[in-house]
This record gives structure tokens, sequence and C-alpha cells, in this order.
């Protein structure tokens, strides 16, 4: 069977702003933020048919700034926080969450939809970055971290968000708040949180917080990952142009270590279904899917005669992208078709892909 081609769209500004469309169920789909300062922005809700491979847009004019981090709600899709960057009246410039909702019918019928602003969370100036709740249903929250080490959760059961809980990490000056990951085990109960190059858990059940790693990944880590079958387990990528797989009960070291990368790894993911499969994006300009069964909730076992007992699992790069010309920021799987995920790199090119047949199929009988 023929191996299907990249699909490519390009956006008119340049992007670093990515992600699924997780409340949606049938279609896949992706939300993309620009990041330009001259012009007005834009979000682009990018509809893929994998029958026909043709590619349909929806673009949101966006006027409240550069987008520099969107995430979609898992219970409501046309709930979305973008993390917006602009300068203020006294001429500084901040960072804020806004909650919007996107209206204006689906992109097979229209091409330019409209943004309902629900407001800026309040009291949330310097914000770094947001993640909702994954597990959607009622369960719409969201966690937001800002540039003073404050981590808050809020529920957004109605337009007008209310804060729930608020921690403050002890980090120690540290400027960068990169990443936002939450433990899909223990109802959820548990987040990551990053800070330059050192790690945070957050447990909402106790409002504790521990700090589980430092001085990782060079000056900072850029992105982070719970391991959605495996639980304890996740992955961190940054500066040192590594992606690790950790166990938190055993934190003296990484578990696994992969330097494919030639540049910052800005950004990594497993696959929400078979977790041996990971994405990672480089400013290296490239996309890698990385087969990390040693690590894996089941490992993939190949077998050479049928007669033979099984080889053990075998961690490598299965398929490297090279669509990008530019700093790879951001990369995310389909939450609705495991196999096809997206990559967005700062040109304002988005390149949809598939995993490889072979590598399908193999996950699929063993």
């Amino acid at each position: 069977m023929a191996e299907r081609v990249p699909v490519i769209y390009g956006l008119e500004f340049q992007s670093r702003a990515l992600t699924s469309r997780v409340g949606e169920t049938e279609r896949i789909q992706f939300l993309c933020g620009t990041q330009t300062i001259r012009n007005e922005n834009q979000i682009h809700l990018v509809d893929y048919d994998e029958e026909t491979t043709i590619l349909n847009k929806l673009v949101y004019p966006y006027s409240e700034g550069e987008i520099w981090n969107i995430t979609c709600s898992a219970a409501d899709k046309d709930l979305v926080a973008v993390t917006t960057g602009k300068i203020d009246k006294e001429g500084q410039y901040v960072r804020r969450a806004n909650l919007i909702r996107l209206d204006g019918g689906t992109p097979d019928e229209t091409d330019v939809g409209t943004v309902r602003s629900l407001g800026e969370l309040p009291s949330m100036d310097g914000v770094q970055c947001t993640s909702w709740h994954p597990a959607g249903g009622s369960h719409n929250q969201l966690v937001v971290v800002n540039d003073k080490a404050n981590v808050s959760l809020w529920s957004v059961d109605t337009d007008t968000p209310q804060e729930t809980s608020k921690v403050q990490l002890d980090s120690r000056g540290r400027l960068n708040y990169s990443s936002i990951s939450w433990n899909s085990h223990h109802n959820y109960s548990t987040v990551l949180v990053t800070a330059d190059s050192a790690l945070y858990s957050w447990d909402m059940r106790t409002k504790k917080t521990h700090q589980l790693l430092d001085h990782h990944h060079g000056p900072c880590i850029r992105d982070i990952d719970s391991n959605p079958n495996r639980p304890y387990y996740f992955l961190s990528c940054g500066d040192d142009c590594t992606t690790q797989f950790w166990d938190w009960r055993k934190l003296q070291g990484p578990l696994v270590t992969r330097r494919d990368h030639s540049h910052w790894v800005w950004s990594a993911q497993y696959n929400l279904s078979y977790d041996q499969l990971v994405l990672s994006g480089s400013s290296d300009s490239q996309v890698l899917l990385t087969r990390v069964a040693s690590v894996a909730s089941e490992p993939l076992k190949h077998l050479d005669d049928e007669d033979e007992p099984a080889l053990p699992p075998t961690d490598n790069v299965i398929s490297v992208y090279e669509e990008h010309e530019d700093s790879v920021y951001n990369v995310k799987w389909s939450t609705t078709d495991a196999w096809v995920f997206a990559s967005l790199s700062y040109d304002g090119r988005l390149v949809i892909n598939h995993v490889p047949t072979n590598e399908k199929y193999a996950i699929l009988t063993a």
C-alpha cells in the first residue's frame, strides 16, 4: 500500500500555537494561532478529510494581540483559551489568557468565522500557558501558570470563570513557565509544570507542590507530556537537543534519553492510544516519529519467524519528516484519528502527516 503524502497548509503570518480540536469526535481538526505585531492576528480552524486529503479552513480574525499558546476544551469544542501578548496603555508588553468561543459554522460551509470573547481571566497577568482538563465531560477546568510562579485552577462551567484553587511554586525567580501536563491517572489530580530547567508537580488533593527535576535540558525544558496509558511515566524535551523519558518515582536519572535532533526540541507528545509512538519537533526544522517501546505500556515485539521467540522491543526513529524550512515549534496528534498528526513551523507552515502503514499494521497485529 502506498504511503500517504504530506498535506501542507500555509498561514498568512508566522505562528507557533497549535492544538488538536479536542472536543471534536468525528472530524480531524486542528487550531492554529498567528503571531504578528503589525497586522490583525488570526485563528485558523483546519479540517482534514482523510479520504480525499482535502483541507478546508475557517479563519477567525483575532485582534487581541500575538497568540503564544492556544488550547481547546475537551468538554466544549468551541471553547478556547488563548494566551495573548500585546502592548498595554502604559507601553508595557503584557501576556494574558483570553477565553473565547468560536462561532460561524463549519469549514466546508464558509471560510470566515467570528470570535465571541468571554473576557480575560481576572487577576492573571504575565500568563505563560494554559491547559484544559483532558477528560472533558463535566470537567470544564483550566490550569493557568504565570511568570510570577502562580499556578491556578479555574472552573469554566459558565461564561464567567471562577478560580477554585491556587498555589505558588517555590521556583526562586525562574522566568520561563513553558508547559503544563495533566497526569491522566488518579482522577487527574496532579499536574506537572515546567519552570526554566526545573519541573514541579502540584497535587490538587493536598494543595502541595514538589520539585521533581532541576537543571535538566540545559537552560530550559521546552515541553512535557504525561504518558496517557502508564502511571508515573512522562517525557520532557528542551535546549540540550534531547527527549527524555522518566518515571517520577525514580528521578535519579531518565529511563531513556533520545538525542535525535541537532537543535532545541520545542515540542514532544505521546500518541494518545499507542504510547510507544512519540512525536518531536525541533528548531532543526525536522519532525521525528520515534518508537520508544522500552518504556511503553504495551511494548511492540517483532517476530523474525513464526517459530522464533519474540525479539525484545527496540527504540528507534521510525520516520523523519522534512517538509518544514523553519523552526518547528509545535507537534500535535489528532484526537480523532490515532494515526494522523500535525506540525507547525514559525513561518506559518502547517503539515499534516500519517504514521507509516507498516508501523500502523505492526501495532494493530501485535
